[in-house]
């Protein structure tokens, strides 16, 4: 099978050394994940994370999330692997996901794939990774009682 890569990036106003460590804490939450490339078009997935070393940085060693999603069996949908990391920038953090999936459907899958289907995958990486970034910045902001 050929697998399809996306990324995303985006700046996160949190402490590197606490952004992997609140994000962890959202995912063991067992909370519902709807996600989609629009607001209004998501779908349930359910997430698997966990946390490893990333071996993608060389200068110094720290957690990442390696993460797996995947919609119901009624849409067909490709499970989507992932590799959450971060990287300090002042005054910001570097929040990244790389993800590969598998087109569904064979030939005829990968044909919209390549239309659209990758598009898609890329808006609902970039959703996902600015809902995490909103939740992140909250929590961070959030006084700890």
């Amino acid at each position: 099978m050929l697998e399809t890569r996306v990324h995303a990036e985006c700046d996160v106003h949190c402490a590197f050394s606490a952004t992997i460590a609140i994000i962890e804490r959202l995912f063991s939450t067992g909370a519902d994940y709807r996600v989609g490339p629009f607001r209004s078009i998501r779908t349930h997935v359910q997430l698997e994370a966990a946390q490893v070393r990333d071996t993608t940085d060389q200068t110094r060693i720290h957690d990442a999330l390696r993460l797996r999603w995947e919609a119901p069996p009624r849409f067909p949908l490709p499970v989507m692997h992932g590799l959450i990391t971060v990287r300090p920038r002042a005054p910001v953090t570097e929040l990244h996901m790389e993800g590969t999936y598998d087109p569904p459907l064979g030939a005829l899958g990968r044909v919209f794939d390549r239309i659209v289907g990758r598009h898609i995958a890329q808006r609902t990486m970039n959703r996902f990774l600015s809902e995490l970034r909103d939740f992140v910045q909250k929590e961070w902001e959030t006084p700890q009682r």
